[in-house]
């Protein structure tokens, strides 16, 4: 399904420093476990003058995802692939859906939170409650009025961003 829609078309929009709002899929997830070189656990084993040191920790793995952006909405990212790496809670919970339909993104630093994207009527729909911590450059999405289905028109939130639609 291509997701360029002419309510949606435009250039993203330069944000913060590391701000980006996307469109896109993931394309795979890669779990390493904590302590292999590419996830080091951050829990010491030794105190600063070398003495060994017991460290107890619930730290997960971390998640390696690679995503492919369909449309940028906000950020300097550009459509193609990204790959975006992130540590694990204490639960082994995803950061990013195990599956492959479109999702909104938003990404600020390390900070990752979405949700599904659905089409209706000619019109992107996303779930706001999905984003209930959330804040975009001052707006905060989950304060956008959702249907009683839980979901709302993207544009409204494009809208209050002051971004293209």
């Amino acid at each position: 399904m291509a997701l360029a829609a002419a309510s949606l078309c435009g250039a993203g929009i330069p944000a913060l420093a590391g701000e980006s709002l996307l469109v896109g899929r993931v394309e795979r997830i890669t779990l390493v476990p904590r302590g292999a070189p590419e996830c080091p656990s951050s829990c010491p084993t030794t105190t600063p003058d070398g003495r060994p040191f017991v460290c107890v920790s619930n730290e997960g793995g971390c998640q390696h995802t690679r995503f492919r952006i369909e449309q940028v909405l906000l950020g300097d990212d550009k459509p193609g692939l990204k790959d975006v790496d992130n540590g694990m809670g204490e639960w082994g919970q995803l950061v990013f859906p195990l599956e492959h339909g479109p999702i909104l993104v938003h990404l600020d630093g390390n900070r990752v939170r979405w949700s599904q994207v659905v089409r209706r009527d000619g019109r992107l729909w996303f779930a706001p409650q999905s984003f209930k911590r959330d804040v975009i450059q001052g707006v905060a999405p989950a304060s956008i009025e959702a249907g009683a289905d839980g979901w709302a028109p993207l544009d409204l939130l494009l809208e209050r961003l002051h971004l293209p639609h």
